[in-house]
């Protein structure tokens, strides 16, 4: 039996001959992308080894054909180890999870000012419950509502918003005399602006319609795992103008592709091809340049992790 098959190595070697002979980078639009590397790796091979899971060398399998240079990448347990959960592991080369970037600008664009604690709601669900806490924690003036998954979400959302009060005052006025007919339009009580959603697609695409339909001129707020359940564009119509903080690109990208599986596995596959990209610019040293990765506009620097710039952006079927 031969060493190779005791150790579990995997060795895929994939040779592309790329028709085109230019080795320079396209600086003209003010940044670089995939597009440009693979251009200059042309005449050059691309080395990776790493420990990963059967799905996640699917991706890597994926990300790398679709490129169009030489590459030879080695699976063992001896290479750089990735976590099953992409989304929210870091990355080789970038200082944070994708995740952590978004909560990150997030939490920076609504709590600029310490007034702005008192009009934030925060809603969240059992699983967010130690992110909950973390927000608890810096921004105690905002309101916290937890949702059971017991709980029926309109009369959860009622409740948060102040017009089931409304609603049972009209109710027992109909039942004095039902001959009345009596026109009831319920109104919140507005001591906030804005909403920050801490809970997962399957709840999300019940409860944000609902708050919705009584708050027309309130903010909604989230990070992308809001919407990763999601199996089609047309899903994603149930948060219609929720804002995330995403690459300003992010959802042109998204409603470019025919088809797509879900919305988890194509942002799986966009970071493992962030992370090809990110070590071809560290093997031949693309340093200096401002890149656009899948996660966000970069700029890369020797010797220094790799922040996203990331924009908060509306979910909208319209653009």
């Amino acid at each position: 039996m031969s060493k190779q098959s005791l150790t579990f190595i995997l060795t895929v070697l994939i040779s592309v001959i790329s028709g085109c002979t230019t080795t320079s980078l396209d600086n003209t639009r003010g940044f670089i992308d995939i597009n440009d590397i693979s251009r200059v790796l042309d005449t050059n091979k691309l080395t990776l080894n790493y420990s990963l899971s059967n799905e996640n060398k699917e991706y890597f399998i994926s990300a790398l054909l679709k490129e169009e240079y030489e590459f030879g990448i080695e699976f063992n347990k001896n290479g750089k180890k990735l976590n099953d959960d992409l989304i929210d592991s870091t990355l080789s080369f970038f200082c944070n999870s994708y995740i952590e970037d978004q909560r990150s600008k997030l939490n920076s664009s609504l709590y600029k000012e310490i007034n702005d604690q008192e009009e934030i709601l925060v809603i969240y669900s059992e699983e967010f419950i130690t992110q909950a806490d973390i927000l608890k924690e810096d921004n105690p003036n905002s309101k916290f509502y937890f949702l059971s998954n017991k709980i029926d979400h309109e009369d959860f959302a009622l409740t948060v918003i102040g017009v089931d009060s409304s609603i049972k005052r009209f109710n027992d006025l109909q039942k004095n005399d039902t001959s009345i007919a009596i026109k009831h339009s319920p109104r919140e009580k507005k001591d906030f602006k804005k909403i920050y959603f801490l809970i997962e697609y399957n709840i999300g695409k019940s409860l944000v319609p609902i708050f919705r339909s009584y708050l027309i001129d309130t903010e909604f707020y989230s990070t992308i795992e809001i919407l990763l359940g999601a199996s089609s564009i047309k899903e994603l119509n149930d948060f219609e103008n929720i804002i995330i903080p995403v690459p300003a690109y992010f959802f042109d990208d998204l409603s470019s592709k025919i088809i797509i599986d879900n919305l988890k596995n194509e942002l799986n596959q966009d970071l493992v091809e962030d992370l090809i990209l990110a070590e071809s610019i560290h093997q031949y040293n693309f340093y200096g340049k401002k890149v656009r990765f899948k996660s966000g506009m970069a700029k890369v620097s020797r010797g220094q992790c790799i922040e996203r710039e990331l924009s908060m952006v509306k979910v909208s079927l319209n653009s």
